[in-house]
């Protein structure tokens, strides 16, 4: 199997990154236009929470985000407004493609903001399928900090990685001490255990390199 390696980068947290400061009105989606918006599309750097701030009483509104997961499968939520506060999605989202509105009371000045977090969520990456057919296999996993202040946990699943009927048992990496769950330092280790995905879940600000080599000691 050939190595995979993916670069998992973090942008700093930005309030407005989907919706600049906007009036909510019943049955008008909001303008994603916000700094990671393109084409009417917000795609952020990885998956991760989306927040809606509003320094005034919009608890009348319901809100109904819609974008991709990190697998690319559609997903949405309801979202109710709130009282000069910020509430935060459930999910984690790596687009938004559209914020319905659904409101009670008409709003003049009212506004509210949509972005990614002032506290940065965890992203869970997509779960990477390795080759359960490999004899006597040996994985060996890189995952390098290239910048900024990454948090990052290594997981595996012996679940199929493409059911999406299903949410799969991700277990931690076997590493000894527990050395990729919440690290933050770069390191390397290698295991002998079955896994037949696995996947990187992080939080913080800046980039992560992870490398996957996969051989056999036949």
């Amino acid at each position: 199997m050939r190595p995979i390696q993916k670069t998992i980068s973090f942008a700093a947290a930005d309030p407005n990154s989907v919706v600049t400061a906007e009036t909510p009105v019943d049955g008008v989606d909001l303008t994603i236009a916000g700094a990671f918006a393109s084409g009417g599309v917000a795609t952020f750097p990885e998956p991760t929470k989306v927040d809606f701030t509003s320094a005034d009483d919009i608890s009348d509104v319901t809100f109904t985000i819609t974008g991709t997961d990190a697998q690319g499968l559609t997903i949405f939520e309801d979202v109710t407004g709130v009282n000069n506060d910020t509430v935060q999605t459930v999910q984690l989202f790596k687009t938004v493609t559209s914020i319905a509105v659904a409101t009670v009371t008409t709003y003049t000045t009212e506004t509210v903001e949509v972005g990614n977090p002032d506290t940065p969520s965890f992203g869970t990456g997509a779960w990477w399928p390795l080759d359960i057919y490999t004899p006597n296999q040996v994985t060996t996993i890189s995952c390098n900090e290239l910048s900024g202040a990454v948090t990052y946990s290594v997981q595996y699943t012996n679940e199929d990685p493409f059911d999406t009927s299903i949410t799969q048992l991700a277990v931690a990496h076997p590493a000894a001490a527990g050395a990729f769950t919440g690290a933050t330092t770069s390191q390397t280790h290698s295991t002998t255990t079955l896994m037949r995905a696995v996947r990187i879940v992080t939080s913080g600000t800046g980039s992560l390199r992870t490398t996957v080599v996969q051989q056999s000691t036949a």
